[in-house]
């Protein structure tokens, strides 16, 4: 899959401005030393995206946007947990969800229990976990 080839290459560790960089306070989950992120867009992996560590180079993610796979994905993120990067609505911020690309288009997931919400105009983010919902850390992508 052309996903996981590009996962694959070597990263090179451009340096990058202040304000590409998204600041993650208290890291992700299993990565708490990793604070800074860039969002790479690529459009041989549309409709993924590349979450690259800048504190790691040999960390990064595949994550898309959940509301891809589940309809009105933003509105089960509590109107706190937005409030809290300083976003008045849900619409005004990004969710994303880790995935992880497997062997076959059948066996791709995504982490929609554990997402990553962003507030793009501040470039801060936050994982949470959303303990309401049906949505699993390994939720089918299609």
């Amino acid at each position: 899959m052309k996903a996981t080839a590009m996962l694959e290459k070597k990263v090179d560790s451009p340096v990058h401005s202040r304000e590409t960089v998204i600041r993650f306070d208290e890291g992700l989950i299993g990565f708490s030393d990793c604070k800074g992120f860039v969002l790479m867009e690529n459009d041989d992996i549309a409709p993924f995206r590349r979450l690259q560590s800048t504190d790691h180079p040999g960390v990064g993610f595949l994550v898309i946007d959940p509301s891809l796979i589940v309809a009105n994905y933003h509105s089960m993120i509590s109107k706190r947990e937005w409030e809290s990067l300083e976003l008045s609505s849900p619409a005004a911020g990004i969710a994303l969800a880790i995935c992880i690309i497997g062997p076959s288009s059948t066996g791709s997931t995504g982490n929609l229990q554990a997402p990553l919400i962003i507030n793009y105009e501040k470039m801060v983010g936050k994982q949470i976990i959303l303990t309401d919902s049906h949505l699993a850390s390994r939720h089918p992508l299609l």
